[in-house]
């Protein structure tokens, strides 16, 4: 078989065939489009994992907090099996009550890094657990270019599918959430919003047979189901969907097929959630997915209703089921059938909320953006996202109305959390993929026109362009996309906060080891039995390298011992050794960074730059720390534990046992009887 010409009908993977009896090879033949196709998608390819390796020139390290704890729950579960995780109640973390594991945490990540793990060693690879998780993350982050590739392509043409598989390549958020190590939920949440989306779309596909589309329904509603066991973010697109449907239906492009897909998607996925013990039951009664099954029992109650009625009684009817679906999920919120949303995912839906909750309030990624940080983080291809949505509409169908919603409320959404630029990036990247092949269009199309007279060529003008306008607009955009590359690789040679010991300041030709000394040396020199304060932050760290039990860490499923362990650090010590025996601690580990040339020179990357939040957290009084006027410390703050304990000004309760090498991380003992 051979390519068609028209690109609707045009498969990537296409091969030609030909006859062994007349002299030539039966053996498949790649066509030069599809050869050229694939070489173009390889080199996206390589570059997406070049920007996320790039920084093992530092260190094989894990990054930033969480990861660990994954890696943490994967070497639990090749251990002792995946049955083991179900059952699991870890002692080591939330001292002295411990955490039930299976209800607080998503399988997804450590279940998957495990399979990937075995399947290494039945091929007889010599991996570790711990070398899986560190590449898990740059694997997932190029699967899921190559999925983007095949959105694009749908989308538009081969062209869209490999310009939407260069921008994910190159996007800082996305980078920023599968580089090397970052071994947490994004990995998997992203590569499944992406994945949604194809089989989804392909589900509704009116130019592939019936049994296609089904078979990519029940694909979409697995995928669904595994991001649901993955990423607590995924509710997001129950919400999206919703709106595609209900936008489908104002639209009057509704049709039985949407029902089907829907339907299987959504029904496949959400009976997924009742094996998961941390949603279950109660997570299908949330707001959201209890509006999304009303919503498909209302749009087949207008499926079997509107073949009976005319054009404007057929738009009363949409009316109506919209304004029934609002009246209904309002009516099962108040009767306590749907669970309201709250917390971070309302403030994210209003933005005018206020967090209210300190310790929410103290993660840098949960607070507002500003809309100049999308152009800084995406780049040109922001507004030409803009720009592809804008054509979207202008020519809308299933896939373009769907890529529109997707880019509106994905920059909404962004708008009202730093952390979701990296949902934006989907969007971002399969728009501006639409508008710039849109966008160049006219000049491809010059390219390639040829006006012959006999046999001698001339000039073609074709709505005031020419060849030389279009090198011109190519080069112009080739530069334009290069500061988002520019500002993608200087975050990628960035080392991981383990690497750094979350001090990104150069010594010489090495970044500080100060947080690795000291975990080698709690697993080294501390007892079974030894129980570590410190901030909640380092509380992964010190479970999975250190081996040591804590009081809090990045689950920060307790709020109120979080707050007992700032008012630890926050009062004198006088009062907080008391404190500290009360949950039978052995140590106290405090975080300070500085200029090591200049002490007095503060670096805000440690507990120096924390304690602020320590107080508010803590409920204590912040005027008693600080001089707003002035914006001085006062002589409670030199007094706290903590300020005294990074000065190395302890009182007889406790020991230096261990400092750094640069004495940013210092480790006492405590003695309750000196």
């Amino acid at each position: 078989m051979e390519a068609g010409k028209n690109e609707k009908n045009y498969r990537p993977w296409q091969i030609r065939f030909t006859d062994r009896d007349n002299g030539v090879s039966l053996m498949p033949r790649i066509t030069r489009k599809t050869a050229i196709e694939l070489a173009v998608l390889g080199l996206v390819v390589v570059i997406a994992i070049l920007f996320r390796v790039i920084r093992v020139q530092w260190g094989a390290y894990m990054g930033a907090f969480d990861p660990l704890f994954q890696l943490r729950v994967t070497e639990y579960i090749v251990e002792n099996g995946y049955a083991s995780w179900f059952s699991w109640h870890d002692t080591m973390s939330w001292y002295p009550w411990g955490r039930n594991i299976a209800r607080s945490s998503y399988p997804g990540v450590p279940f998957t890094g495990a399979f990937v793990y075995f399947v290494a060693r039945a091929m007889s690879l010599d991996l570790t657990v711990y070398q899986v998780s560190l590449y898990f993350p740059v694997l997932m982050g190029s699967i899921t270019c190559i999925f983007a590739y095949f959105i694009g392509r749908d989308f538009g043409n081969s062209s869209t599918g490999l310009m939407a598989a260069f921008f994910m390549a190159i996007s800082e958020a996305f980078v920023g959430r599968t580089f090397l190590g970052f071994y947490d939920t994004e990995n998997i949440g992203i590569f499944g919003m992406v994945a949604i989306t194809l089989f989804y779309l392909r589900s509704l596909d009116s130019e592939r047979s019936f049994n296609e589309r089904l078979i990519y329904g029940i694909v979409a509603g697995i995928t669904l189901g595994y991001t649901f066991a993955s990423w607590g973010a995924t509710r997001y697109i129950v919400g999206l969907l919703i709106l595609f449907s209900l936008a489908v239906l104002i639209t009057g492009r509704f049709e039985k097929k949407h029902i089907i897909s829907y339907a299987l998607t959504l029904g496949i996925g959400l009976t997924i959630t009742l094996f998961i013990p941390r949603l279950g039951v109660k997570y299908i009664q949330s707001t959201e997915n209890v509006a999304a099954i009303l919503l498909g029992v209302l749009i087949i109650i207008y499926e079997y209703t509107r073949q009976r009625l005319e054009e404007r009684q057929t738009m009363r009817l949409i009316s109506g089921l919209v304004i029934a679906l609002i009246l209904g999920v309002f009516m099962l919120e108040a009767l306590g059938v749907a669970n309201p949303i709250t917390g971070k995912f309302w403030r994210v839906i209003n933005p005018m909320q206020s967090a209210g909750n300190p310790l929410s309030q103290s993660v840098a990624e949960h607070k507002r953006s500003v809309w100049s940080s999308f152009f800084g983080t995406f780049g040109i291809a922001f507004p030409l996202a803009i720009l592809g949505t804008y054509f979207s509409i202008n020519e809308l169908d299933d896939r373009r109305l769907f890529g529109s919603i997707f880019f509106i409320t994905a920059a909404y959404f962004a708008g009202s959390m730093i952390r979701l630029s990296l949902l934006l990036s989907i969007p971002v990247g399969l728009m501006a993929a639409f508008g710039l092949t849109e966008l160049l269009k006219p000049f491809v199309a010059l390219s390639k026109r040829k006006a012959v007279k006999g046999r001698r060529r001339r000039k073609v003008i074709w709505k005031g362009l020419n060849r030389e306008l279009s090198i011109i607009f190519a080069l112009f955009m080739l530069l334009a996309i290069m500061p988002t590359i520019w500002g993608t690789s200087e975050i990628s040679i960035r080392p991981t906060s383990m690497a750094s010991s979350s001090v990104p300041a150069l010594f010489g030709d090495r970044y500080p080891q100060d947080w690795l000394q000291t975990l080698n040396w709690m697993r080294d020199n501390l007892a079974d039995n030894a129980v570590v304060v410190s901030w909640w932050d380092y509380g992964y760290w010190i479970e999975a390298i250190g081996k040591q039990t804590t009081l809090a860490d990045g689950a920060t499923t307790n709020r109120s011992q979080i707050g007992y362990i700032g008012r630890i650090m926050m009062l004198n010590q006088t009062e907080s050794l008391p404190m500290l025996e009360a949950y039978d601690a052995t140590h106290i580990v405090v975080f300070n960074t500085f200029n090591p040339n200049n002490p007095g020179n503060q670096w805000p990357f440690g507990d120096n730059a924390k304690w602020s939040w320590m107080v508010r957290i803590g409920e204590l009084n912040i005027l008693d720390y600080v001089n707003i006027t002035n914006g001085e410390t006062t002589a409670k703050y030199d007094e706290s534990t903590l300020n005294r304990l990074m000065n190395m000004l302890p009182d007889p309760g406790y020991k230096l046992v261990f400092a750094s090498e640069f004495r940013y991380v210092l480790v006492y003992e405590l003695n309750y009887d000196a």
